[in-house]
């Protein structure tokens, strides 16, 4: 479900572009001091949601283009009627969290953004984004706001001092680009109730004689505004991902299977992935035959799936390396998707249906796990809300050798926001003790050594390992609901992730 919302980026456009300027391709010159007085929509430009059904949360992504000589923006508000419930830029951590990113793409060729820019928390309603790479605030730097109007809706004010060229006297953009922008599911919950929802965009330029914010002298800023209207409904899609967690050095591909399920009873058409996400690299998915994991078909070529069918994918990103003056580390937000069709759209579940992606100059250890429960259906049954029950996993390291540590939980990924555990919406936490221990490798090994809360292993590239999960009800019922009740296994070395894997749970019997 893509909606068209003009010039959604705007308030992303030209931050920071001064401070490209030396590092942009050598046929992109600058232009003059002052192009012609154009503050117009752009031809192309698209907002995506990351989740339209009721009570999600939500995020979204921007794809915009400018153009040489365009009038700077100085000032973007969206305003999202009161029924959106806004959770707080800091929703996934402390200050300084990063919650999404805007890159530049002057080259169609290349994959993914050409110059890329973080989005940091700075307290709740509060956030900035870093437009030098210099990791350090300053009051040049775009800059966004949170609020509430006279009539508690939303507003979201994006604000790029000078036009986010950090000059003054230069009013207008001095080089043309496709921009995007994204920022992570959890900062805002949709409306708990399905339906129509207006969503207004309203846009200021720059101070037609200063370059700057208005000095209420001469000639005003131009503004527009342009309204849309966003459904919030209910999907008979979902999707999932697997393995959760990926780790490769930059410019090697990460492949992961996808399945999107039609669960309705009509066919949906022109399926496809998208990378909400945006993030330095390369992005392609391509259907597979689910008895082989053969390709089929083309690649990133949409399809169409019937009626309670399922269709499956391979999904590879090929992470490459950020350079600004120096080197940047790749420390991306999960990666999230758009599952979509021409009628609907798949939920995005952190940790089911979300890449959690490490990279760097070197190798590292990449564990590629799976799950399996007794029911052999991906959902552990306890049978009561006292009972224990067994989830076995392998783990193969394709990457490098490390120690990684081993660490069972219930809930949501680690990466999901802070806002789907807290507040109006809450999502709990499964109630179980949870253990784990290496197994003998072999079919129903037994335990090496006692199960603990958590392993430390010494991978070798290559080794296989065999461990079991032991979880026990703690006297609470556990719904059967695995898009939220799950039991995750992280690999992680140090704060890294190096693999994952998850599988449902209930306190319900299995089914006969």
């Amino acid at each position: 479900m893509r909606f068209l919302v003009l010039v959604a980026s705007a308030g992303f456009v030209l931050s920071g572009c001064g401070e490209m300027a030396a590092n942009l391709p050598p046929d992109y010159a600058l232009g003059e001091i002052d192009g012609p007085n154009v503050f117009d929509a752009p031809a192309t430009q698209t907002l995506q949601f990351s989740d339209m059904s009721p009570g999600r949360p939500m995020g979204f992504r921007i794809d915009s283009v400018i153009t040489f000589g365009q009038r700077q923006t100085y000032q973007v508000v969206l305003t999202l009627p009161p029924e959106y419930v806004f959770n707080g830029f800091d929703s996934f951590g402390p200050v300084g969290t990063r919650i999404g990113a805007y890159g530049f793409e002057f080259n169609s060729a290349s994959p993914g953004p050409d110059r890329l820019f973080p989005v940091y928390s700075t307290d709740a309603n509060d956030a900035w984004v870093d437009a030098n790479l210099d990791g350090a605030f300053n009051v040049l730097k775009p800059q966004i706001q949170h609020s509430y109007d006279a009539q508690q809706s939303n507003v979201i004010t994006i604000t790029l001092p000078r036009g986010g060229d950090g000059t003054t006297g230069v009013g207008t953009a001095t080089f043309s680009s496709d921009v995007m922008a994204s920022l992570r599911s959890g900062i805002f919950t949709n409306p708990a109730t399905a339906g129509d929802y207006s969503v207004s965009l309203s846009f200021t330029s720059v101070d037609p004689e200063t370059g700057d914010a208005n000095d209420n002298a001469g000639a005003p800023p131009e503004t527009f505004s342009i309204p849309t209207v966003v459904t919030i409904a209910n999907s008979s899609m979902s999707a999932s991902v697997l393995p959760n967690s990926r780790a490769v050095p930059f410019n090697a591909a990460a492949t992961a299977f996808a399945t999107i399920a039609n669960g309705g009873n009509t066919a949906l058409n022109n399926c496809r992935i998208e990378l909400l996400t945006v993030v330095k690299g390369g992005f392609s998915y391509q259907t597979t035959d689910p008895n082989t994991n053969a390709l089929t078909g083309t690649i990133n070529t949409p399809v169409n799936i019937p009626a309670s069918s399922n269709q499956s994918f391979v999904i590879a990103f090929t992470p490459t390396q950020e350079f600004y003056n120096s080197a940047v580390d790749f420390t991306p937000e999960p990666l999230e998707f758009a599952f979509v069709c021409n009628e609907a759209q798949a939920p995005v579940i952190p940790g089911v249906n979300t890449l959690q992606m490490s990279s760097g100059t070197v190798a590292l250890p990449d564990v590629i796990a799976i799950a399996a429960t007794q029911s052999g259906g991906g959902v552990l049954y306890l049978g009561g809300t006292t009972e224990r029950g067994g989830i076995g996993v392998a783990g193969m390291n394709i990457g490098a050798a490390g120690t990684i540590s081993v660490t069972p939980r219930s809930g949501l990924t680690a990466s999901a926001p802070v806002a789907a555990l807290d507040g109006a919406n809450a999502i709990a936490t499964p109630a179980l003790s949870l253990a784990i221990c290496e197994t003998t490798n072999q079919a129903g090994g037994a335990c090496i050594s006692a199960p603990q809360p958590t392993l430390s292993v010494s991978y070798a590239a290559n080794e296989v390992r065999t461990f079991t999960i032991v979880a026990v009800g703690q006297g609470q019922v556990i719904a059967n609901n695995p898009a939220v009740n799950r039991v995750f296994l992280d690999f992680t070395e140090g704060d890294e992730a190096r693999g994952g894997t998850s599988v449902g749970v209930t306190t319900e019997s299995r089914p006969r």
